[in-house]
């Protein structure tokens, strides 16, 4: 997909950042650029004479017009990867190697194995419904597991922790509403409004004291599948640079964007696998995943502008994000501004 953020490398670069990453004789063979993501360039690069296989994420030109939380992106993806990578039995990509002082190129970079499998998305047409049943609880045991990864903060770890959720999740808010006035991006909202509500409701996010490692992005691209043992399976997690440390329930969006997740009963019967049988989605924790959503669309919204995304193009999306954006804040407008007595 076509964005303003991605930052196109040439043959000699690559093959500079192989040589400081590798064995210095390692001989590039094949260089692919992949296409589906939405920020980053990156690159799957055939290393020979074995055939291996890697990808090179590099981050965008240093003008490139960003969001606040967007900036020291490869850092975080870096990170989160060993720490699921070491702490989790999801598998992701392993690091090779990762630099941020852009002294080979104008750009951070990130080095890494390549996991095999299409995304779920472009693969989702040649799913029986078992198929997607099955792999439904595993998306969800594989979700549940990513909660057992604990921080010492909250928020973005590219930006300093914060002593507690509400705190960082109001900086967030702040972050994206302050990036669509600084891009002049029209909201289907007053964003003083919009912020009112959601601070007399903040109470809501005091019940998080403990910080999880939060993907935020798992969404059907971001999970790859792959034929084993003649069926399709989850083969490995990807794109973990939107990482951040806070509410575990706020990995219950991607993965039923625009949806309600507490009507996916294989996701949650692997969820439950994982975190306890007992788990259920209270109407407290409803309006919590409703404040992330909230949040999500609005960085939907605000990223299409400096991205140059074509705005015809990106219309229908768009409208159905700020169809959803109505639907949640009308449902939080129905929360009381305290939380209730005893």
């Amino acid at each position: 997909m076509h964005s303003a953020t991605k930052h196109q490398l040439g043959l000699e670069e690559i093959r500079a950042v192989v040589a400081a990453s590798c064995a210095p004789d390692t001989e590039v063979t094949g260089v692919e650029e992949l296409t589906g993501g939405t920020f980053n360039a990156a690159y799957r690069i055939t290393l020979g004479p074995s055939g291996r296989t890697a990808v090179l994420k590099i981050s965008p030109p240093p003008a490139t017009p960003l969001l606040t939380y967007e900036h020291g992106l490869m850092r975080t993806e870096t990170e989160f990867y060993r720490l699921v990578g070491t702490q989790t039995e999801v598998t992701v990509p392993q690091v090779i190697a990762a630099d941020f002082d852009r002294r080979l190129v104008d750009g951070d970079y990130l080095l890494m194995s390549h996991l095999p499998g299409t995304g779920w998305d472009r693969a989702r047409a040649g799913l029986s419904d078992a198929d997607q049943a099955r792999l439904r609880r595993d998306l969800g045991e594989l979700t549940g597991r990513l909660r057992a990864v604990r921080g010492t903060g909250f928020g973005y770890p590219q930006h300093g922790p914060a002593p507690t959720w509400r705190d960082a999740f109001g900086r967030m808010l702040d972050d994206v509403l302050a990036d669509a006035g600084r891009y002049a991006v029209p909201l289907p909202v007053d964003p003083e409004q919009l912020l009112a509500l959601v601070r007399e409701r903040a109470w809501l996010l005091d019940a998080v004291t403990v910080p999880s490692l939060v993907h935020f992005d798992l969404w059907e691209g971001n999970v790859l599948l792959a034929e084993e043992a003649g069926r399709p399976t989850i083969s490995g997690v990807i794109d973990g640079e939107r990482a951040f440390w806070g509410d575990p329930l706020a990995d219950l969006v991607s993965p039923s964007l625009f949806g309600d997740i507490a009507a996916d009963a294989d996701f949650l019967a692997g969820y439950r696998s994982v975190v306890g049988p007992d788990f259920e989605i209270t109407p407290e924790a409803a309006r919590r995943i409703d404040l992330y959503r909230v949040y999500l669309d609005l960085i939907m919204l605000v990223e299409a502008t400096p991205r140059g995304y074509d705005p015809v193009g990106h219309e229908p999306f768009a409208e159905r994000v700020r169809t959803d954006l109505h639907a949640v804040l009308e449902r939080l407008r129905a929360v009381p501004v305290a939380p209730p007595a005893g």
